[in-house]
């Protein structure tokens, strides 16, 4: 079986040593789109690949 968590982010960032007509010179931003896919047996007890509290704790670390 196989489960997946996605996770989307924002981030903003500026690189102060390039050239001043260097486009990233500028304070510009970068969109994130992940996708964690976890595959494995089904476990007996839970039911479950895996915990999702843990699969989220993994992208918050």
């Amino acid at each position: 079986m196989e489960i997946f968590k996605e996770i989307t982010f924002e981030a903003a960032h500026l690189l102060p040593n390039v050239p001043e007509d260097h486009k990233c010179r500028r304070l510009h931003g970068h969109s994130f789109h992940i996708r964690l896919f976890v595959d494995g047996p089904i476990d007996k007890e839970t039911g479950w690949v895996q915990d999702f509290a843990d699969i989220k704790n993994a992208f918050n670390p």
